[in-house]
């Protein structure tokens, strides 16, 4: 084609630059954000574990403490068992034998030290399979206990855990520091719910064979109005099993210890979990959720806790830490959610941070859209600039300087390819004569309307251009001077066919004289040289009466 715009891609490839140079912008400042992100998120959680490690450390302290001391006390009994230092005297055990058979009786073996003897009677041990009451270990069993309630008497409960010590023997009686039971039917009750209380069975030879400490969660055998945590340890003796000594932590207990090792981070949720992952003691924040752990989430860290002892993971919007015990075969978990993590120091951290890249990327998106406006302005502008050096404003054909540059640009293509060119030399008749009767914007109106027949008359590898006031050219490559004579001829009849409104109720008819040369039948290549004669043969046109085509001499 003769007039040529210029390429769409090209046009776009600077705004492309931009895009592409803010978008890598972005996403670096985006993963740097996110690189952060993901440092403080390791930080936080890392900082959940560690406090979870101190809560867990502290509570196994305390349990590791009660645990020694239970043990302690079972070996002063097995002792006490072994070789009696304080017997019942005779009237301790007159009192004995004479309220045995009674529903409840109370046994003082010393009025001013030691806690009183608690039991049921004889018919209440015979009917419960589990108590013996044999006169041949009765006696040693009396005075074992009665060593034991001074020491009874002189523990103090823990200030932490308020641990509650106490003994219950199978031959019907039991210790208790904290009892305040006096009467028979209240005594009867009270060891009825301790030898059937978990703990008291869990030891039974066919139930711990091995003789080791066992916990049980369930009502306190102490207090049946509170739930506690129950750790126990059976006494034998020359393979007898004489009885359970146990002490009680309480879970109200627990629950504030919970609290107080928190410190100031009240809103996290910490909860302690037996084996089967039932509720021992949780922070005051939890106690009103029904379901913290649904049973998936349960079965998943019962997974993770066979191969490890502590770890974490995220789960949705919440970060779960855990930790198991070591002298109790329970679980601590921490659960924070996404609102108390934001309300945290991490929590603001993480929201500085947000709110920086936002800023970030805000400015980054404005000052995108400023330097797009600048660059599209820019090369907006450069490209009317190239266009207007290239293309001549009137016609919208190319200029003389760059039809020259282009069409000597195609002869030398055509030589190289050994192929034949034409050029045509076009002059419209009697332009001048049009500008003095109707005036020059008449005379521009005629220019535009024969640039518009002759682009519309050539091919799309065709050059054409304005070359002069009223002077055209055109380059056609691949074309003999027969082919071009031809092309020539059609323009010259466009031209001549059509009237144009040059003024008011005024048409007019225009001509154009053309002259035709060619590469092969000039026998050179030389596109001014061709040009040049195809220049003479329209003047021939011209002298021989205008409005025609010469193509020859």
């Amino acid at each position: 084609m003769s007039e040529k715009k210029f390429s769409p891609v090209r046009f776009r490839h600077p705004i492309r630059v931009v895009n592409l140079c803010f978008t890598i912008v972005l996403l670096c400042s985006t993963l740097l954000t996110w690189r952060e992100l993901a440092v403080l998120e390791n930080a936080y959680l890392s900082s959940q574990r560690n406090s979870l490690d101190t809560i867990a450390a502290a509570l196994d302290r305390h349990l590791q403490y009660g645990v020694d001391r239970l043990l302690f006390y079972r070996a002063a009994m097995e002792e006490a068992l072994a070789v009696p230092v304080i017997k019942p005297s005779d009237d301790a055990l007159q009192t004995f034998s004479t309220q045995r058979n009674n529903e409840g009786w109370l046994l003082n073996v010393n009025n001013q030290r030691g806690v009183p003897l608690r039991g049921v009677s004889d018919a209440y041990v015979e009917q419960n399979a589990f108590l013996t009451r044999e006169d041949a270990w009765l006696n040693r069993e009396l005075s074992a206990a009665s060593e034991f309630s001074y020491l009874l008497d002189s523990a103090s409960a823990d200030p932490g855990l308020q641990r509650h010590l106490f003994y219950t023997s199978r031959a019907g009686f039991y210790l208790s520091p904290r009892a305040q039971e006096q009467e028979e039917a209240r005594i009867r009750s009270h060891y009825h719910r301790l030898v059937n209380h978990p703990y008291f069975s869990a030891h039974a030879k066919r139930n711990n064979p091995s003789r080791a400490v066992r916990w049980t969660h369930s009502q306190s055998p102490v207090h049946h109005a509170t739930r506690s945590l129950t750790a126990s340890v059976p006494l034998d003796y020359e393979q007898r099993w004489y009885g359970v000594l146990a002490m009680d932590f309480t879970v109200d207990a627990m629950t504030q210890f919970l609290l107080e090792s928190l410190q100031e981070d009240h809103d996290a949720d910490v909860v302690l979990y037996d084996s089967r992952f039932q509720v021992i003691a949780a922070t005051r924040s939890t106690v009103n959720r029904a379901h913290l752990l649904t049973a998936e989430q349960k079965a998943k860290l019962a997974g993770m806790m066979k191969h490890a002892t502590e770890g974490d993971y995220r789960l949705g919007t919440r970060f779960i830490s855990w930790a198991r015990l070591r002298y109790f075969d329970g679980v601590l978990v921490r659960v924070d959610t996404l609102s108390q993590s934001a309300k945290g120091e991490f929590g603001k951290i993480t929201l500085v941070l947000a709110l920086l890249w936002l800023l970030f990327t805000g400015m980054l998106i404005f000052s995108w859209v400023i330097i797009r406006r600048m660059v599209r302005s820019m090369y907006q502008m450069q490209n009317h600039l190239q266009w207007r050096a290239w293309y001549d404003t009137l016609t919208r054909l190319f200029n003389r300087g760059a039809f020259f540059e282009r069409a000597k640009k195609a002869a030398l293509r055509c030589h190289e390819q050994n192929e034949p060119y034409a050029v045509i030399q076009l002059d419209l008749d009697n332009f001048k004569s049009i500008n003095d009767r109707f005036g020059h914007q008449a005379g521009d109106r005629v220019l535009s309307h024969a640039a518009v027949l002759v682009s519309q008359t050539l091919r799309a590898q065709d050059i054409a251009g304005r070359v002069g006031g009223e002077e055209f050219c055109i380059m056609l490559p691949g074309a003999t001077v027969a082919e071009a004579e031809r092309v020539a001829e059609r323009i010259r009849a466009r031209l001549n066919a059509r009237e144009i409104l040059v003024a008011q109720n005024k048409t007019l008819r225009i001509s154009g004289s053309l002259g035709v040369s060619g590469a092969k039948e000039e026998g050179n290549y030389d596109f001014e040289l061709l040009q040049s004669v195809a220049d003479g043969r329209l003047y021939r046109a011209k002298q021989s009466g205008r409005n025609r085509v010469c193509a020859h001499e």
